[in-house]
């Protein structure tokens, strides 16, 4: 599949399952930036997302609070309205940019710095950044066509270990460990074609705005550059296989919700208990290693890439995208709900009455919708019918 029809997919896809339709391109704070210089624009992001986040108000520590009653249907819908009209969960222009990989990586940098945070994620660059500051491109924005080995031998230099292209915002469907192209030498093929969608001279204007995020620019580039987990877990200690596995950690604030790891929709290979423990342990000392001024009411799934031979790195960190809808498409599965549900009860002060509650609680919310979810994403075969069976929660 060749590049620009790969683009193509991602943003429709990606677009279509985050509906309802984003209204964030109109919020003051994405305007036009003033800048299209990449560096300039991140940083300038970055510092404004770190500034909103911790000038809000934050509910101290041990700090007894109100108990709501809160009567909510057994739906992930309605479990999701209560917990944004009660500000339990914000969707906010910060949760928006945060969905954004190069913003993420500049954010935690800033925060931690640059080598605290390459203990959780990889490091990441735009590709419109990329090129500017190594000055490959031409007075008119082209890639200068002489250059290509140029390129290759920068990105080496960048990333030793090798890297991946990703989607700046969402996950495509094609999208491998390896990123959207095998190899390097696809890449550059792909990025070298004068009609290729990955870098267009009117990027060198003016910053790409996201399809992701409703026509927002968050941090104004439509791909990014990462390190490649695989090789620079292989370069610690020797893998027995060349690829990981994923784990989704579902949090809230600066904790991990126990008990609140789905069962992927489809997955070869399941990862062991002590595995996902482990996993949920490293999300948790990233977390801790962040302020609360920076989680207060954030609500994250944060897939952990896990190898054989114990490295682990963070490989997304799926907000909600600065709207009211679910973090993770894993809040459909009732175990995840329960497990919010039981989380906030212990630490919000609410309580989730009646009938409603108690399904939440036991972990019965949304079950028929799941339930058709699950046949949907069933492989075909045995795992198919197996799908046709009621599920226990």
């Amino acid at each position: 599949m060749n590049g620009v029809f790969s683009l193509l997919i991602l943003f429709s896809v990606a677009t279509a399952a985050s509906a309802p339709a984003f209204t964030n391109a109109k919020h003051p704070l994405n305007r036009p930036p003033a800048s299209a210089v990449p560096s300039v624009l991140i940083a300038e992001r970055a510092q404004k997302v770190l500034a909103m986040l911790k000038s809000r108000p934050v509910r101290a520590l041990g700090e007894s609070t109100r108990d709501i009653q809160i009567e909510a249907s057994a739906t992930k819908a309605s479990f999701l309205e209560q917990l944004y009209r009660h500000q339990l969960v914000e969707a906010t222009w910060p949760s928006e940019m945060l969905a954004d990989k190069r913003l993420f990586g500049e954010v935690l940098v800033r925060e931690l710095g640059a080598e605290k945070a390459a203990r959780f994620f990889p490091k990441t660059l735009g590709l419109r950044e990329f090129l500017v500051q190594g000055k490959f491109l031409d007075a008119g924005g082209q890639i200068k066509k002489s250059q290509a080995e140029e390129i290759e031998m920068a990105l080496y230099e960048e990333f030793p270990s090798g890297f991946v292209v990703r989607a700046a915002v969402g996950v495509a469907p094609q999208e491998t460990t390896k990123g959207l192209y095998s190899d390097t030498d696809q890449f550059l093929v792909e990025l070298m074609k004068p009609e290729t969608a990955l870098y267009q001279p009117s990027h060198s204007q003016s910053a790409v705005s996201s399809h992701i995020l409703g026509g927002a620019v968050a941090s104004g580039e439509a791909v990014v550059l990462q390190e490649n987990l695989t090789a620079e877990a292989d370069s610690e200690k020797p893998l027995k296989r060349k690829f990981f596995q994923e784990v989704r950690v579902h949090t809230y604030e600066g904790k991990v919700v126990s008990d609140a790891v789905p069962a992927r929709w489809v997955q070869r290979e399941l990862l062991t208990t002590e595995e996902i423990e482990k996993a949920e342990a490293f999300v948790q000392e990233f977390l801790s290693a962040l302020p609360i001024t920076l989680t207060a009411r954030q609500a994250w799934g944060i897939d952990v890439a896990v190898f054989d031979n114990g490295e682990m790195k963070i490989n997304d960190v799926v907000t909600n995208r600065g709207a009211k809808i679910a973090w993770s498409s894993y809040l459909e599965q009732p175990r995840v709900l329960e497990a919010y549900a039981k989380h906030l009860e212990s630490i919000s002060g609410v309580h989730f009455t009646g009938l409603s509650g108690w399904l939440i609680r036991h972990g019965f919310a949304n079950y028929f919708p799941y339930w058709q979810r699950r046949i949907e994403k069933a492989r075909p075969g045995f795992n198919k019918v197996l799908a046709y069976f009621p599920p226990w929660p």
